[in-house]
């Protein structure tokens, strides 16, 4: 509280020779800064009016924070965009996802935003998703990822203290729904029969191992450990920017071992002497020619995990191996299909015909 001074003035009015001002202070950044509002040449009863005016604001600290400009939905979308690109493995989906929330709120002010607003553009995101896919709905996952992304720029902001609250707090997410579908050995086969060669050693690696298609593509010779039968990841080659050592079988070190090496290229899998990097492609034509539907090359991850998890393989260790942090995400990849149903019957079937085996029976054999 500021104390009265030579002129017998109330708390927070001064007078000097340019006339009466208020005078308090601020905090700006975790300073303490004056502040001084000159109100000029005019009467004491008019000035301490102006206070009077000013006290309520000033007791309940109005004052006591320096006004700011209003930070814009672009400033803050092109500061996570920045953070994005140094931080994230996710960057490639995060710049177009950021474009299509830009071209769709403008440059306005980042708190203007609403849970209507976010509704809106959830529309007309689905409105052009049809018309891109023959009228086919977006799946809730792909609308979730653009949320995501919004929150994510808001709650950036909020960080870096260009808004003091949420304004699309309580927004919901779309129901997704996890993928069940794998293939059997048999139709694994039947797909690798109309692979290209580029693209052949490339789902092996992936139906074999579980590890993501951006790391097979982004591998190179100097992470193969032929003597060890092993891939060594880096942390800055997996999603989850952790190490990780991918076991191999001896089917894959041959393979591997004679695949040709391209020159001045240090990445195992090329075509025409570049990197590859898609195979979407050559993976849908073969699926096509192979008969088989609704799959994509993440599936054979999936494929991977629950092959480990039938042959018997602990949790703990296929998590080592895929690179899964959580047990709750691993879960979403091991499906149970059904021969697993149907071995579970067989083995429930075959525990009650050993239990009502008669007694006398049973001593006799």
């Amino acid at each position: 509280m500021s104390r009265p001074n030579a002129h017998g003035l109330p708390p927070f009015l001064r007078k000097d020779d340019k006339g009466y001002f208020l005078d308090y202070f601020i905090q700006d950044g975790g300073l303490k800064k004056r502040k001084r509002v000159r109100l000029g040449q005019i009467p004491l009863a008019q000035a301490k009016r102006v206070l009077a005016q000013h006290m309520q604001a000033l007791v309940e600290r109005k004052f006591l924070e320096p006004s700011k400009p209003r930070a814009s939905f672009f400033e803050a979308a092109d500061s996570f965009l920045a953070y994005s690109k140094a931080r994230k493995k996710g960057y490639r989906n995060d710049a177009p996802a950021t474009a299509r929330l830009k071209e769709f709120f403008g440059d306005r002010p980042l708190e203007s935003l609403t849970l209507d607003l976010v509704e809106a553009y959830l529309v007309k995101r689905q409105q052009e998703g049809q018309r891109v896919h023959r009228w086919k709905k977006l799946a809730g996952s792909t609308l979730n990822r653009d949320l995501a992304c919004l929150k994510t720029i808001v709650h950036r902001a909020i960080l870096n203290r260009m808004i003091d609250r949420n304004p699309i707090m309580g927004v919901k997410k779309f129901k997704e729904y996890s993928r069940n579908r794998t293939l059997g050995r048999e139709e694994f086969i039947e797909f690798l029969r109309h692979c290209p060669p580029h693209l052949d050693s490339i789902a092996r690696l992936a139906y074999t191992t579980g590890m993501r298609c951006g790391e097979i593509l982004g591998l190179r010779w100097d992470q193969v450990d032929f003597k060890n039968g092993v891939i060594l990841l880096e942390a800055a080659d997996t999603k989850t920017q952790e190490k990780r050592e991918v076991p191999l079988t001896e089917e894959l070190v041959g393979i591997l071992q004679r695949t040709p090496r391209t020159l001045g290229c240090p990445n195992v899998f090329t075509f025409r002497g570049k990197a590859i990097g898609t195979v979407k492609t050559a993976f849908m034509k073969a699926c096509r020619m192979a008969g088989i539907e609704d799959f994509h090359f993440h599936d054979l991850r999936h494929c991977a995990i629950t092959n480990f998890r039938k042959a018997g393989v602990p949790d703990t260790v296929i998590m080592s191996i895929s690179g899964h942090k959580t047990y709750a995400v691993f879960r979403k990849y091991d499906r149970v299909d059904r021969m697993d149903r149907q071995l579970a019957v067989r083995k429930v079937q075959s525990l009650n015909d050993t239990d009502m085996t008669p007694v006398e029976q049973q001593a006799s054999q």
